[in-house]
């Protein structure tokens, strides 16, 4: 069960709150090709979400973590009925976002159970690189926007905000220069960075290290389906995600489905 201090106030799709003080360590991970079209026509987590969050309920996972451009918001549709018969998950994370010949990302949403039943924590992705960006604009970042980041045991950066921590070509490491990882608690023991496409610079890694540093697990997901200007592949060889745990790389376990999905488990108490 998950704490939310603070008044709630009824949404049209569930109840709007203040953050959930979440506690999180049998995490599931979820990744999808974003152009595909499911059982129901929509390019999004719709047509699967019942069935992945009852496969991960079924293996004790108490949250679950999905790539970004997740669910296309409409009246027909609300994610909260996909809830009704967790026993084990407490917290599931999903972008709204609309579709398109272009996708469109709208608000991160934090479905998470209290007392009074499912209630939603709300935010938006602030930044995806700081290049050409004020130092003030990251400096507001770290002040204001952190702090409702902080979710209990986990933080969340969404896509390229983790480009918050800066490569330097002088020295070839990875520098806090604006206190990102500084402004992250030290119960803080989780990172989720859930995110768009998947990044091909090298440094991304590096970065994901970095802040993994200290005993932290850093967590990054991504779709499927992303093209060069040539119509290749971006997708790359391997699984749709990088988790680092105190600096060094971990596998996570696969879990076999025919969701047309893919899905890792990470159980952050075994590093």
């Amino acid at each position: 069960m998950t704490k939310s201090g603070g008044s709630t106030q009824q949404a049209k799709n569930g109840i709007i709150g203040s953050a959930p003080s979440l506690n999180i360590s049998n995490l599931g991970i979820v990744s999808r090709d974003y152009q595909r079209k499911y059982g129901n026509g929509y390019r999004d987590f719709s047509y699967t979400l019942a069935d992945v969050l009852k496969l991960l309920d079924d293996q004790v996972c108490v949250a679950v973590l999905f790539s970004l451009f997740s669910i296309i918001p409409r009246k027909s549709y609300d994610p909260c009925f996909a809830f009704r018969k967790l026993k084990n998950i407490n917290a599931v994370f999903l972008e709204e976002f609309r579709d398109g010949k272009s996708r469109k990302k709208g608000r991160y949403v934090i479905y998470h159970r209290t007392s009074k039943g499912w209630v939603k924590y709300e935010f938006s992705q602030v930044f995806g690189t700081i290049t050409g960006k004020p130092r003030q604009e990251i400096d507001d970042f770290v002040r204001k926007e952190m702090p409702k980041r902080i979710l209990g045991n986990c933080c969340v950066l969404l896509c390229g905000e983790t480009n918050g921590v800066k490569y330097s070509k002088k020295d070839k490491h990875i520098h806090d220069d604006y206190g990102v990882r500084l402004a992250i608690p030290q119960n803080v023991n989780i990172v989720l960075n859930p995110i768009h496409d998947r990044m091909t610079r090298f440094e991304m890694k590096l970065k994901r290290q970095f802040l993994s540093e200290n005993d932290r697990w850093v967590i990054s997901v991504w779709n499927k389906g992303k093209k060069d200007r040539n119509g290749n592949s971006r997708d790359g060889q391997g699984p749709p995600w990088t988790v680092f745990h105190n600096g060094v790389e971990k596998e996570v376990e696969l879990i076999p489905n025919q969701l047309g999905v893919e899905i890792g488990i990470l159980d952050s108490r075994k590093p």
